[in-house]
């Protein structure tokens, strides 16, 4: 049986979906910010033997999906065609059994890491890295953000989706941290999806004019400083460029499994 989430199944569907809690961090973070009853937001979950299976969040036009192995229901597909979803991820032994039902869609595969520990640099300053607190500021994140080749995902969101998207990380949901010259952002690091126990790096960034100058060095040491030391979270990112891999591996970050993310060839 499929069903709809309610308020009423909080405590049961957060205590199934933390025994990954980092693989399930996205879906965590859309219950604990969003809960049930949100416009954009829908909770699923699968059961079998009345105990839980697996669950599906989607947020605006994203999917996630979780379950206990890789046995797809196919009655699943009916619920995720209810919704105008751009992005369905998850962990990679599941989104494989996943994608041959929808040809539409194409894979990007990435590394999945995660970091518990960070040691702050004597040789990494602080000084001139802000939060993000206002729209403005957030307007000028997506200024920058929308520039950079490599972050696709930026440029599938509307600038007023995106500040929204900012402003509802931010606070108890997430931090954005970025560094302000020449009256724009020229770095930035932002973590998202956060919860009681992790959050997600995403939007690490610096732009091609003020590189080799440390700044993106700076507001990445700043957030994992902020998050590891400070909050006692665990951060958690994707990668799909082995260079980037090696300079987390240094930073202490670990891996932890491989991500899929399906994206609709039109997008």
């Amino acid at each position: 049986m499929i069903r709809k989430l309610t308020e009423s199944d909080r405590k049961a569907v957060l205590k199934f979906l933390a025994a990954e809690p980092e693989l399930n961090m996205y879906i965590i973070g859309d219950i604990k910010n969003f809960g049930f009853d949100s416009e954009d937001q829908a909770i699923y979950a699968e059961f079998r033997d009345d105990a839980y299976y697996a669950v599906m969040s989607q947020n605006l036009s994203h999917i996630v999906y979780y379950a206990k192995d890789g046995d797809f229901n196919t009655k699943w597909l009916d619920v995720f065609q209810q919704f105008n979803f751009l992005f369905l991820s998850g962990k990679a032994a599941l989104i494989k059994a996943i994608s041959p039902h929808l040809p539409n869609m194409v894979e990007d595969r990435l590394e999945f890491m995660k970091s518990t520990t960070f040691k702050k640099q004597d040789d990494v300053d602080y000084e001139g890295v802000e939060i993000l607190e206002t729209e403005a500021d957030a307007e000028l994140v997506y200024n920058l953000l929308n520039t950079i080749e490599e972050l696709d995902s930026v440029k599938m969101k509307s600038k007023d989706e995106f500040i929204q998207y900012l402003m509802d990380n931010s606070g108890d949901n997430g931090t954005t941290v970025f560094y302000r010259e020449d009256g724009k952002v020229v770095a930035n690091a932002t973590a998202v999806g956060e919860t009681t126990h992790t959050a997600m790096v995403v939007g690490v960034a610096t732009d091609p004019d003020y590189r080799q100058r440390g700044l993106g060095k700076k507001v990445l040491h700043y957030l994992l400083d902020f998050y590891v030391n400070h909050k006692e979270k665990t951060l958690c990112l994707y990668y799909d460029d082995p260079r980037a891999g090696a300079l987390y591996e240094k930073l202490g970050f670990v891996h932890i499994g491989e991500w899929i993310m399906l994206l609709k060839e039109d997008t």
